[in-house]
Order: C-alpha cells, then structure tokens, then sequence
C-alpha cells in the first residue's frame, strides 16, 4: 500500500489559485489536467457540471471568467485530501452579459496515481 502524502496547506491553496488562473487565462489544457475525471462543479444556482460538460461550456465561450478578486484562503490537509475554502468577487461574461458576485467557494483536492486533482469545486452566493 503506498504510502499517503499530507499536502502542505499552502500548496492546496497554489492549486486552487492555479485552477482560477487558468480560467482568467483561458487555458483549458491546464485546468482540464487539475480537474479529475469524474470532477463535478456546484454552481449557486443548484446546477451541477461534470468535466466534459463544463470543458464543452468554456470552449463554447458561454462562459468567460474575466476578474477574480480573492479576499481570502485557507486551507485544511486530512491525509490524501485536501479542502480549499476562499472568498473573492468573480467577474464573469455569462452569454453576453457581464457579472459581478461575490462567491464562497469550496474546493477538494484528492491524491490520485497521477498527482492532486480536483475533484469537486462548489460556488456559494455570499448573503
């Protein structure tokens, strides 16, 4: 059995704001090879996305992350799992239509065979 790695908080916290700068840079190899397989992404709305569906969603420029301003991170470590917890305001261009929001979100990082994956990243509306 090998042997677990305890990611330092910081680095789960690197790989979140990598998984942000690919998206405000557009680059989808990049966030296509952090985000696992079977991901799933949780919007505010309820709407639930699997890998392809949002690859498919960001190459179609449906949906463009244009600014993030992230306030805060921290990050806690539980053996092959990681759990990302921040605040910022998103700006995104949602079909044609520019948006500003202040979101929570929630990222979870898991030790695979072939590194840190994303494998579940969830969008809460701040009240």
């Amino acid at each position: 059995m090998p042997m677990e790695t305890l990611m330092p908080e910081s680095n789960s916290i690197s790989l979140s704001e990598e998984k942000f700068s690919s998206l405000m840079e557009g680059d989808l190899e990049t966030f296509s090879a952090l985000f696992d397989e079977k991901g799933l992404m949780f919007y505010p709305n309820g709407k639930v996305e699997t890998k392809p569906e949002l690859l498919e969603r960001l190459k179609s420029k449906k949906t463009v992350f244009l600014a993030l301003d992230l306030k805060k991170c921290i990050s806690r470590s539980y053996g092959t799992t990681s759990v990302v917890h921040g605040e910022g305001l998103f700006t995104i261009n949602l079909q044609g239509e520019e948006l500003s929001e202040k979101l929570n979100f929630i990222d979870v990082w898991v030790e695979r065979e072939n590194g840190w994956k994303l494998v579940s990243s969830h969008f809460i509306k701040m009240v």
